[in-house]
């Protein structure tokens, strides 16, 4: 996105894997990478009720903060929320 800003588009576990801390092992080795890298910061777009609003839930679980929301972005009664999480330096 800019010169130490990442965008995570997509990031996803199978319904059967699920539960078993794969997701949580993915964004922690990105955020390695990231971090190695020279990034400072991760963001990332969500649906309110993506994965029944699961996904909003994991990333704050990981540390990630609200930053950005647009009601009824996706419908009414779905909001558009941003996330973001500052990464420790290398």
């Amino acid at each position: 996105m800019t010169e130490a800003t990442f965008d995570l588009y997509w990031i996803a576990v199978a319904p059967e894997h699920q539960g078993r801390g794969l997701g949580r092992a993915l964004l922690a080795h990105l955020e390695e990478q990231l971090t190695r890298r020279g990034a400072r910061t991760l963001r990332i777009e969500t649906s309110s009720l993506e994965g029944a609003g699961g996904a909003a839930r994991f990333y704050a679980r990981q540390g990630f903060s609200e930053v950005g929301r647009i009601d009824d972005f996706y419908r009414m009664g779905d909001h558009l929320l941003t996330f973001a999480k500052r990464l420790a330096p290398a």
